[in-house]
Parts: structure tokens; sequence; C-alpha cells
């Protein structure tokens, strides 16, 4: 018999019924995803990214918002400034002049009074015609993309969901493209019910809403009786968090963290070492990722509570990032996230106390360091 998930969801209110959800596993299947999306919109179109690169991957992006715009669909793109720092503005400008609707979040303008370089829109996520959206970890930037198509093969993730969470996707979408300064158009459309998973929709904006995600996550960790399997590119949890990750592994629950090898972060994981020993010691197995550069950010708990999104398991995400995470409740989705995670095992090597006894002082020292500057990584 199926666990029941409201079990596990902090606020049952928020979970709305009628919902279809499927899970992409890698770059392959969500840039395919998220360009048929893209070609699917008629009426409106909306995207919000944290990098949007004028390499060849947004290029060939730009190319199909454009042409969305042409044929008559409302679309509207957010990049983040400082994510999309190295992209040429004229690539933007291009898109506006060609019909799409852009939105630059919180400009660099570090004379301007009360500027904060660290206030950043994290989220990545498209949704089309109110009905289907697309939310996850992936980048709209060469480095993020398969190898298929060029790019650096990225380990990450995304889900793409239909039904009434894709409303309020769209609903976080204009509370965005109001803080661009932009005013945001009428709503079109009554949410429209399109399967039978119930799913809610998690966002983090700062300091108004910033403990959202995260006190959905420790409420599931406090619930879990069996299994926790997390997989988060920057993992490193305030102690609250790790705390309840330890509690349930002493519990007796397979309490397991997939943490990454390479990085583009080093000094984040180098922090995260000065936290492995107390939780191995605690039980939590925790494992190394052997792959590309891993930038996922996905949990399943007791295959019934499941967590997409953008939101890192780190200081940055909790309180000056705006995230986006979506959460699905019930087995078969549960089913296919820990099908992944066990997938994902065969590529780690596990990391156990010998080994962070076994580093050298300068990198033990290094890392308490890192670690006490988490607040500032």
């Amino acid at each position: 018999m199926e666990k029941n998930w409201r079990h596990y969801c902090l606020d049952p209110g928020i979970a709305s019924p009628g919902n279809e959800a499927s899970l992409l596993r890698g770059g392959g299947e969500a840039f395919a995803a998220m360009e048929e999306l893209v070609l699917s919109a008629r009426r409106r179109l909306l995207l919000e990214f944290y990098s949007f690169s004028d390499d060849s991957v947004g290029r060939r992006f730009g190319e199909l918002l454009a042409g969305r715009a042409a044929a008559g669909v409302e679309t509207y793109l957010i990049y983040d400034s400082v994510g999309s720092l190295l992209t040429d503005r004229d690539f933007f400008r291009d898109l506006a002049r060609r019909g799409v609707r852009v939105g630059e979040f919180h400009p660099v303008v570090p004379w301007k009074p009360h500027w904060n370089w660290g206030r950043r829109n994290h989220r990545k996520m498209i949704c089309a015609d109110t009905t289907t959206a697309i939310v996850g970890g992936f980048n709209m930037t060469e480095r993020d993309a398969p190898r298929s198509m060029g790019g650096a093969g990225w380990k990450d993730a995304q889900v793409r969901v239909s039904g009434p969470v894709a409303a309020e996707i769209e609903r976080l979408f204009w509370d965005s493209w109001s803080l661009c300064g932009k005013s945001s158009p009428a709503s079109q459309h009554a949410p429209h019910h399109a399967g039978r998973e119930h799913a809610a929709v998690l966002s983090a904006s700062g300091f108004r809403q910033e403990r959202s995600i995260r006190r959905a996550y420790r409420h599931a960790i406090d619930r879990a009786r069996d299994r926790i399997y997390i997989t988060n590119a920057y993992f490193l949890p305030d102690r609250i968090i790790r705390k309840s990750l330890m509690r349930a592994a002493r519990r007796g629950v397979d309490v397991r963290v997939i943490a990454p090898g390479k990085t583009d972060h080093p000094y984040v994981r180098w922090a995260s070492w000065a936290m492995f020993p107390r939780m191995i010691r605690s039980g939590v197995r925790i494992y190394e990722w052997k792959g590309e550069i891993l930038h996922s950010k996905t949990s399943v708990i007791d295959g019934v509570w499941s967590s997409v999104g953008s939101h890192n398991l780190d200081h940055r995400s909790l309180h000056y990032n705006l995230e986006l995470n979506v959460n699905v409740f019930g087995g078969a989705f549960g089913s296919e996230m820990e099908r992944l995670f066990g997938d994902d095992l065969a590529g780690c090597r596990e990391i156990t106390l010998a080994d962070c006894r076994a580093r050298p002082f300068l990198h033990k020292a290094a890392s308490a360091v890192l670690y006490m500057m988490r607040s500032w990584l």
C-alpha cells in the first residue's frame, strides 16, 4: 500500500491535484523537451533563466523565441544580470527588436545606493500557455547542454509538469517580471487538469520568502521512515537541515547524498568536506559523482515526496536567490526519482571516514576556514 503523501507535505493545502509530471533525466531529454515546449506555445510563452548565453545554444533558442514572437505568440524572457553578465547585451536587444519582451533582473549598477550584488534570480523555467512548464537546474548555455548539441554535458535534471501547477509557475513569473520594472498583463486562462498527480510549487524570493523551500525539506526529512536520497550540486546545508539528516540516519533511515566531484565552484565543495566526518559518523552515506560537473538539485524521500528545481542546499539559495522547485507527491514519480538516483550511484564513489582522515592537514584546514565562511560562498 502506498504511503500517504500528506504525511510528508508541510502544507497539503498548497498541493493541487490533477497534474501530470515527468522526469527529464539529463541534458538530452531536457533540451529536447524545452525546444518542443517552446515550439508548442500558441498564445503565451514565458522563460526565466539565471544564465542565457549568446553561444550556440542561446542563439538556437533565441531564434526559436523570435520565431514564436513572429507567429503572434506573446513571448517573454527574464535573464539575471549577473548570471548572464558575459552575454553581449546586443543579443538581448536584438531579441527585443524581433518581438521578444525582455526583462533584465537586478541590473549591474554598483554605484546605485543600496545596490546588492548578491540578490539574484536563480530560477530556470519555461511555461507555455499556462498549461505546461519545465522547471529544473539547466541554464541556457553550452556548458549545460548535452554533448549532442556541442555542450559540456553537465549532469542535471528537470521536471515537465502539466496542470494547475503550471498556472502557479506563471504567476511566479509575473512576480519576477514586475521586479524587472515591467507591467504584467492579465492572466489568460484558468488552470486545467492534466493528470492524477498532486504537486506543489515552492519558491524562494530572497528575504521575502526565504524559508519556504527549506521548511518543506525539513518537514519531509523529519517525517522520513525508510530512505532519503539527495543529489545536490552545492551541498552545504544550514545547521537545521544537516541536523535533520543526521537525526534521520540515527533513527534508522537510509540517508544518502550525492555531491559533486568536479564542480564549477570548488570552494563550496571544499567547505562541504568540513561537514562530512560528523555526518558520516551519524550514519549519513555520502557519495562523490565521478562524471562531468554535477549541477542537479533533486531529492526523493520514501519514494513519495520528490523535489526538482533550482534550489541548492546552501546559504545563497536560502537567503539571497529567487529559486523555484516543484514538489511532486506520489509513488509513480517517486519511483522514477529513485531509479535515477540508483543509476547515478553507479557513477559515484562513496566517501568514507578513512578518506576524510587521509586528507592532508592543509586541505582540512582550508575546508574548516571555508566552512566558517559559508555565509559568503
